[in-house]
């Protein structure tokens, strides 16, 4: 029990540490930039260039409100579809915008609680609805720094060889988990009272097209919205890398974090006020408009839980 106690403890405080670290970064980061010429780029972004950024957000919100139906799949539960796309997708922008412990997991609990799931069942969802996102972050980032791992400045750590066997490991554990769901897929796994499916193969692609659209999509969106003409291919990997940063720094969102960065790495193709003027409005686009949807999403679903008439539908524990 002590030993337990000081453990958390010393997580606590080693948290703490990251997050104050990571503050002090973007701070200093922020005292170097331009403001007034944020400002005037961001002025310089006309109506149709935010409608077809707009265009894409809306698909890459509707891939992840597909993510749960892979746990409504394995668990069988009798909730409609509909609603447990709404969930997913409040679900996701909580976690997005808030962090997944503070945000996604807690509100996702409470939104599928109303409707008598087991505990575990709605575990399994959530951890299913997670893992469905980052697989293919898994796959394209061990694709990423096994073939042509980006160069990070020197205080930062991980040099090219560090970050290629670093996306080596990410496809032996994405390699490992196919020839799982391949070799065992459908197999029953009983934990803790509860009966837990592995997913098939089938499943499993469908997890990492879910995935990997929906990063697609966001690399997409920030190269519509850069300016210049950064392709594709050269975005992606600065997103991995902030993606993994925003969650290591513990910052909600990765707020300041994903600027950071962007602007390290790409501040050499254009000037920093630009970039970070793009990145402000995909923050807007991305996540602060989504969110407020998934805000009011949240209010109806809460509202209406008891109105919902759901079948008995097999349990995960049964």
């Amino acid at each position: 029990m002590v030993g337990g106690r000081s453990l958390e403890a010393l997580k606590k405080v080693a948290t703490t540490a990251v997050v104050a670290i990571a503050v002090l970064l973007v701070v200093r980061g922020a005292r170097r930039i331009d403001w007034a010429d944020v400002l005037g780029a961001l002025q310089g972004y006309d109506f149709a260039t935010l409608m077809a950024a707009l265009a894409l957000v809306i698909p890459g919100q509707l891939v992840c409100a597909c993510f749960d139906l892979i746990g409504r799949h394995a668990t069988r539960h009798p909730v409609p579809v509909p609603r447990v796309m709404l969930i997913s997708l409040t679900g996701y922008n909580f976690s997005l915008n808030l962090g997944a412990l503070i945000g996604g997991l807690a509100f996702r609990y409470r939104l599928y609680a109303p409707y008598g799931l087991a505990p575990m069942t709605i575990a399994q969802i959530i951890g299913l609805s997670v893992l469905t996102n980052w697989s293919g972050y898994m796959l394209l980032a061990g694709l990423v720094l096994a073939y042509e791992p980006p160069g990070l400045p020197t205080d930062w750590g991980p040099g090219p060889a560090v970050l290629r066997w670093v996306g080596i490991g990410l496809l032996v554990v994405t390699a490992a988990y196919l020839v799982l769901c391949a070799t065992r897929g459908g197999t029953r796994v009983r934990w803790k009272g509860s009966v837990l499916r592995v997913p098939t193969l089938q499943v499993a692609a469908v997890q990492f097209a879910l995935s990997i659209a929906s990063w697609s999509i966001i690399g997409a969106l920030i190269v519509w919205l850069l300016p210049g003409d950064v392709g594709w291919l050269t975005v992606m990997p600065v997103l991995l890398i902030s993606s993994i940063a925003g969650v290591w720094s513990h910052i909600p969102g990765g707020l300041g974090i994903t600027e950071m960065v962007f602007v390290t790495l790409l501040g050499q193709r254009g000037g920093d006020s630009e970039l970070l003027a793009a990145l402000l409005v995909f923050r807007v686009l991305y996540y602060l408009a989504p969110f407020l949807v998934a805000l009011a999403a949240y209010a109806y679903l809460t509202a209406t839980a008891r109105g919902v008439r759901v079948g008995a539908g097999p349990e995960s524990g049964s």
